[in-house]
């Protein structure tokens, strides 16, 4: 089943996905490649940003597309993308500075359970961070069960464009809203964020509140060590799914910015690399305007002890809710954000100066693009 091929501009590469004809056979092609060349020419400091749209254009964005052609509960997930915010094109343009990366592969390694009760078919990546030792990993959603999870991703290949990229994940443990044992994020409404600051992963989310728990918005550190214990079956989950939930409390609390204001999108290491920044907006008026973003930063808190943000007096206004800045990176010591909609901006922390500076947005079929999160990375050239 040959699936029409996604073309993002004349400038950019063509991807067809080919399903395979046989749903039992690994070896026939997921993709095939314009001209049968998968290679791309970008290296070194890139941008890497997630499209939460679901695969499947034809269903207008509301499935995935299936892995193996046939509906047995396993799908090709997001699609991730390499953005070169510096690069210069020849034709004048800016689509030789986007090059398609891969999609996940959402099948039996997520557990036979979620490919038997079809979650997978929304299973969404709400962030991204990057580590160069610690690997690349992902903020993402079980839109069905409506559970949040942090996982691995796995990259073959960075030099194509092909990449089914593996994933494993662990969900944050369930409990009752009133216990003081219940991992502080499993309530959470909204996580928006994800980004290392030094060695520790940090998740955030908006300042939209929790049930009982935790109600500021909140910059908390995730417990990777928590995940080499593997996954752990709970009492309360009644599916009593293997290879589903972390055996432990995976979050703790490390950086408060108070009631009604938290993460619009992303965390990432502050400019003095000794702390974390984050893009905030407003749940309530009262606290800040709901049509202004503002960049905020934390120093790393003592062992126990929850820090308090400042603000970094670098904001936006007449933001629109929806196409806010969702993503950050920084790429050649400049950082970077990028919008919902593809709109990218140089934002400049000494001059205190937020500047659009490209809009991806165009390069995209139309209502194609939500980009959830971004982290920098490092590709090596071929």
């Amino acid at each position: 089943m040959a699936l029409p091929c996604v073309a993002l501009s004349a400038s950019l590469a063509c991807v067809n996905l080919e399903l395979p004809n046989d749903a039992g056979s690994d070896d026939a092609p997921l993709f095939e490649c314009e001209g049968g060349d998968c290679s791309h020419a970008l290296s070194g400091e890139l941008i890497l940003f997630v499209n939460a749209r679901l695969s499947d254009e034809g269903s207008a964005f509301q499935s995935h597309l299936p892995l193996t052609g046939t509906d047995d509960g396993t799908f090709i997930g997001n699609d991730l993308y390499l953005y070169d915010p510096t690069a210069v094109c020849d034709d004048g343009g800016n689509g030789c500075r986007l090059v398609h990366l891969g999609n996940l592969r959402l099948d039996e390694s997520l557990g036979e359970t979620s490919v038997e009760d079809g979650s997978l078919r929304k299973f969404v990546v709400r962030d991204l961070a990057w580590h160069p030792q610690q690997g690349l990993w992902a903020a993402t959603f079980d839109t069905l069960n409506d559970e949040w999870s942090l996982s691995t991703l796995k990259v073959d290949d960075w030099n194509r464009q092909d990449n089914l990229v593996a994933v494993e994940r662990w969900v944050i443990p369930p409990g009752p809203a009133e216990s003081p044992d219940t991992d502080p994020c499993y309530w959470f409404e909204s996580v928006s964020g994800l980004g290392f600051a030094g060695d520790d992963l940090l998740l955030g989310v908006r300042g939209a509140g929790s049930k009982g728990l935790l109600t500021d918005g909140s910059l908390l550190r995730v417990r990777t060590e928590v995940f080499d214990e593997g996954h752990c079956v709970h009492p309360s989950d009644i599916s009593q799914d293997p290879l589903y939930y972390a055996c432990g409390t995976v979050c703790e609390p490390w950086c408060s910015f108070g009631a009604s204001i938290g993460v619009a999108g992303d965390v990432i290491e502050d400019r003095e690399g000794i702390g974390a920044s984050a893009w905030l907006r407003s749940e309530d008026e009262q606290a800040m305007a709901l049509a202004r973003n503002e960049l905020w930063s934390c120093q790393a808190p003592d062992p126990g002890d929850i820090a308090d943000a400042v603000p970094d007096n670098v904001f936006l206004d007449e933001v629109i809710r929806g196409d806010e800045i969702d993503a950050l990176a920084r790429v050649g010591g400049e950082l970077y954000g990028l919008s919902v909609l593809g709109k990218v901006y140089r934002i400049d922390e000494e001059a205190r100066i937020v500047t659009q500076v490209d809009d991806l947005g165009p390069l995209f079929p139309e209502q194609g693009l939500r980009l959830r999160g971004a982290t920098e990375v490092v590709v090596p050239s071929e």
